[in-house]
């Protein structure tokens, strides 16, 4: 058995590729644990909260989550407003049991006449005018804070320097493995961005933000006709280096019930359509893209090499090819699996490739999905 200059070039490829494509893993670069908390926060102003609620349609998520918001110990204070988007089920009734239970808790609605715009950014400015605090936190009906010091968290990144605070959201744990996949990647990507100046969007329902802020950029006045997307403009507009904040205290973490398969498809393709107007949204998704082309050209040489080798009987090949698919894989699961840990998250081990892969075609199928769409699916006509 010899030993050429053409086997030992393939090697080293497959060997460096082995080590240096997992390192530019979303889920490798995820966001900074460290906190970012001004010296002066201890002297601010306890802040006091107004949370903000769309609902349509949703009585039995509100029932279900809405005790764990208002019942939160938060010393300061809050309220708690809901903005009804014209629902038709029991969400009136609800909302009525709740405010003769807790004092802090509001309703208005949208009326259902309301045409020509997105109801859901229209409810959340009805709402935010509305709110009495200059501090509001943006959720939504099926969400569900995971301690009671979820107000308390957040507010220690709510000093002087900060106009935006963004935490993270996931599913609930009985929510589909790859929905919670998906979102931790994402999520690791788009705060990880937020920390480094470069906010662009964000996929959660846990944020803060300043009303003065909101008011003074006229609020929506700029998308309104888009049907979704009501955080990634936010973000996409108002988020500036230096005064937005990222929290990854496990205590100001919020739990959002599972989708439907229908509003997780949605979901996705009213992002395709809200992408193509957010600011930096190619810059923002370059790093993505290379991290799954890098990802998929390694495990295409890898099986090519140990593809050739086995037909042409080389064992050093052979051996050289097994060895990179085994390091390739060993190492995105460690990484996985340690940002999952950061997270609170729970992976299955050998699930953690085939999902990697799987977002890819998944988002070239959205993508498709979305050219042959009608375009008002996505905008008020």
């Amino acid at each position: 058995m010899t030993i050429d200059i053409p086997t030992i070039a393939l090697c080293s490829i497959l060997v460096l590729l082995a080590i240096i494509t997992p390192l530019c893993n979303g889920l490798f670069w995820r966001p900074s644990t460290k906190k970012r908390i001004s010296s002066s926060a201890k002297d601010c102003t306890p802040t006091k909260f107004s949370v903000i609620i769309t609902a349509h349609d949703k009585g039995k998520e509100l029932e279900r989550n809405l005790p764990f918001i208002l019942s939160q110990n938060y010393e300061p204070g809050f309220e708690v407003i809901v903005v009804d988007e014209s629902s038709t089920d029991d969400t009136d009734d609800v909302l009525t049991r709740l405010k003769n239970k807790y004092s802090n808790l509001y309703a208005t609605f949208i009326p259902e006449s309301s045409h020509y715009l997105s109801r859901r950014k229209l409810a959340l400015t009805i709402g935010i005018k509305a709110a009495k605090n200059e501090w509001l936190i943006l959720t939504d009906a099926d969400c569900q804070p995971e301690s009671s010091d979820w107000l308390k968290g957040m507010s220690r990144y709510c000093d002087k320097s900060s106009d935006i605070v963004l935490g993270y959201t996931n599913y609930k744990p009985g929510a589909k493995l790859f929905y919670r996949f998906e979102r931790l990647l994402t999520a690791c990507h788009s705060l990880r961005k937020a920390q480094r100046g470069m906010a662009c969007r964000y996929n959660g329902n846990n944020l803060a933000l300043r009303r003065s802020l909101f008011m003074s950029h006229n609020g929506f006045i700029r998308n309104l006709k888009y049907l979704r997307g009501e955080y990634d403009f936010i973000v996409n507009e108002y988020a500036s280096y230096g005064h937005t904040a990222v929290t990854l205290d496990p205590e100001t973490f919020i739990r959002q019930e599972e989708p439907s398969r229908k509003t997780w498809k949605n979901e996705h393709l009213y992002y395709m359509e809200t992408r193509r107007h957010l600011k930096n949204s190619f810059l923002y998704r370059t790093t993505f893209n290379i991290d799954n082309l890098l990802l998929h050209t390694n495990y295409l040489f890898e099986i090519s090499v140990l593809t050739y080798s086995v037909i042409t009987s080389d064992a050093i090949l052979a051996a050289a090819a097994s060895l990179s698919l085994t390091v390739t894989v060993a190492l995105r699961i460690i990484i996985a699996l340690r940002t999952a840990k950061v997270f609170q998250e729970h992976l299955n081990v050998f699930a953690i490739p085939f999902m990697e892969i799987r977002i890819i075609w998944q988002n070239a199928w959205f993508m498709l999905r979305h050219r042959f769409s009608d375009r008002y699916d996505f905008i008020r006509n």
